[in-house]
């Protein structure tokens, strides 16, 4: 679980990354990992290159530049899908918190079995969201593809391609049922769209929704119609801003 800590008050920050060591070291089967930084430019800098962090704990109030808030903004609409746990001293900020479908929210001074808790509910979600599978029946033999590593599948002919993260894919053998039968238990996850009769998006990979096509994270496009790419950017926002993008 990498974790990416962001305050930029020295006080505070080393107080968190204290409380993420002790978690780490209590939690050695978890692989956990954790970078700290004063600027939240920095803090989007690593994420752009390693794809994102699993989780981001940050400081609601921040002066330098971005506040807590505006930073998770800038974070969802990268396409980072993240578990986001906001620290503040006040609760005012709690409302704007749900505008980026923040996580947790905990007040300030930090108790370290709250944030180990949070941690706790934090790993296990990621852990459920992984570990979501669908077996596909290939020409050559049966394969097991995680959901986090579909970028969407598509019907061509009578067979379903599914596009997978780093470019390949993976062809099922001739459809006997119909497309939305076959992509079903895609469907009952969250993180899935349908997008017209003929394909099935995994929004949390995507990065954009332009006029005639959809961008993934690794840049690849997916060409639609205007009219189902309106009906998909809706679905997208609501996705990140007030559904489960975040959970």
């Amino acid at each position: 679980m990498r974790i990416a800590i962001c305050d930029d008050e020295a006080v505070c920050r080393d107080q968190v990354i204290s409380v993420a060591r002790a978690y780490a070291e209590a939690h050695p089967e978890r692989n956990v990992s954790f970078t700290a930084f004063e600027w939240t430019e920095d803090l989007l800098a690593a994420a752009g290159k390693i794809g994102g962090f699993d989780v981001y704990i940050l400081d609601i109030v921040m002066q330098r530049d971005l506040n807590g808030i505006q930073l998770g903004q800038k974070l969802r609409e990268a396409g980072y899908d993240g578990k986001i746990i906001y620290l503040t001293s006040s609760e005012e900020y709690a409302i704007d918190s749900f505008k980026v479908k923040a996580f947790h929210y905990i007040m300030k001074p930090i108790e370290q079995t709250v944030l180990f808790s949070v941690l706790d509910e934090a790993y296990d979600a990621i852990s459920v969201q992984k570990n979501r599978s669908i077996i596909v029946k290939t020409k050559q033999n049966s394969v097991k593809l995680q959901f986090d590593s579909i970028l969407y599948a598509v019907l061509t002919k009578r067979a379903i391609v599914y596009h997978l993260v780093g470019g390949k894919t993976v062809e099922c053998t001739t459809l006997r049922t119909t497309f939305t039968e076959a992509v079903s238990p895609l469907l009952e996850d969250s993180r899935f769209v349908l997008c017209g009769a003929g394909m099935v998006a995994n929004m949390h990979h995507i990065t954009m929704v332009e006029s005639d096509a959809l961008v993934f994270r690794d840049k690849h496009r997916a060409y639609l119609g205007k009219k189902a790419c309106q009906e998909i950017r809706a679905a997208w926002n609501d996705f990140w801003f007030n559904g489960e993008g975040s959970r």
